[in-house]
């Protein structure tokens, strides 16, 4: 064998992975079906939590230089009220988000990972091996394990014993607005935005800036309704009475580009003989949030260290069993279960108008459970944190001010 490990996927979580592997001295193929650069539909925005794993990639000074700096979070709530909250992260947390463009930042991580001495080939993985490996083009590459990196596309998965139990798939859709240089046009300001009034729920639209005159605006669904987010975002773009006040005097939006994501980590299979999944591919998007570049980046070094121990104590050159890999999932399940568990809850339960608006209309008295959120969805706070018995009583028996003229 050529290589030890294949990696398919070359976006945060593969290149994170190959990157991890070829420093530790294991010999990694990347594999993705584009040359890069390449654009990838995201909101772009890069949380406290997944500049702490740049910066353990060596990344972080990189990208902080090129993407636009966030140190606040603005909500519109269904109702109309709106709240904010100052970004705060911990010891090795940043109190900011970053926001590049992803096809520029997934080039940054996939040049580190080859700069680690990853090895990195265009094709198109179609099939696994029985004897371990994939084929590529009619080619076939035999390895040790294969690392499946590929976010929310199926049709590999479905291949393997990691296909998914039931759908998994929620909706989003992104377009990017450029300013002009009117002094009549909006200012989108620095902080990043989201709403959650005349939309429906449970979703929310975003306007990220991801530079001077700049945005990434998008639209995320993760509801049971049929719903298409490609035709959704169009129409709050010319009907929703904010979104439709800032892009006032911008230029015509590019191209609406939909896009799935998963969000079934806490049932999603992660291993089998000679096959793993790593970030998106995993489930490990969160269901609250819709984040998933630090979970990619976190469950990259994660993947990376049992792949190590499990290739230095399997009898070489066998394919990794199940069992060798064991302790992934395990390792997975300590780290993100009980925040996967309360965010799952919170989607289903709290994503709706009537806590929305009780949380985010209540002014000062109840910036506290706001700042507390949010500190949870980063990592910088326990997901216990949220549960605190006092601040959902006063939740529970508040009323929420609605601005004048709204619902």
């Amino acid at each position: 064998m050529n290589h030890d490990v294949i990696v398919v996927g070359a976006g945060p979580a593969g290149s994170a992975t190959a990157y991890h592997l070829a420093r530790a001295g294991v010999r990694t193929l990347l594999l993705d079906k584009q040359a890069f650069p390449r654009d990838k539909v995201c909101g772009d925005c890069l949380s406290p939590r997944a500049q702490r794993y740049l910066a353990r990639l060596g990344l972080l000074d990189a990208v902080t230089a090129e993407a636009h700096i966030a140190t606040r979070i603005r909500f519109r709530a269904p109702g109309g009220a709106e709240a904010g909250t100052d970004i705060q992260g911990d010891d090795d947390l940043p109190d900011q988000t970053l926001v590049l463009p992803r096809a520029r930042f997934d080039h940054l991580v996939q040049r580190r990972a080859l700069d680690a001495g990853a090895a990195f080939r265009v094709g198109h993985v179609r099939e696994l091996l029985p004897q371990g490996g994939v084929r590529v083009d009619g080619e076939s590459l035999p390895a040790r394990l294969v690392v499946i990196a590929t976010g929310a596309a199926l049709s590999l998965l479905k291949r393997t014993p990691l296909a998914p139990r039931r759908p998994v798939h929620s909706v989003a859709a992104r377009c990017y607005l450029r300013r002009r240089g009117s002094p009549d046009a909006a200012d989108w300001g620095p902080d990043l935005r989201f709403f959650f009034d005349h939309l429906p729920l449970p979703g929310y639209a975003w306007l990220f800036p991801t530079g001077p005159g700049s945005a990434n605006l998008g639209y995320w669904y993760n509801g049971n309704a049929n719903l298409s987010a490609s035709a959704e975002l169009p129409r709050l773009l010319a009907e929703h009475p904010e979104l439709s006040r800032l892009i006032a005097g911008a230029e015509p939006p590019s191209k609406v580009t939909g896009f799935p994501i998963r969000t079934d980590f806490l049932t999603a299979p992660k291993v089998a003989r000679g096959v793993l999944a790593v970030g998106e591919a995993a489930g490990l998007v969160n269901p609250f949030t819709g984040e998933g570049i630090d979970y990619a980046l976190e469950s990259a070094e994660l993947a990376a260290e049992a792949i190590t121990r499990a290739l230095a104590s399997a009898v070489a050159p066998d394919v990794l069993s199940r069992r060798c890999l064991a302790g992934y999932p395990r390792a997975l399940d300590q780290r993100f279960r009980a925040l996967f568990l309360l965010m799952a809850a919170a989607q289903r339960y709290a994503f709706n108008p009537w806590v929305f608006d009780r949380l985010f209309g209540r002014g000062p008295a109840g910036q506290g459970l706001v700042d507390t959120l949010i500190q949870v969805c980063f990592g910088a706070a326990p997901p216990g944190r949220v549960l605190a018995p006092l601040e959902l009583g006063r939740l529970l028996m508040s009323r929420p001010e609605f601005p004048r003229g709204s619902a």
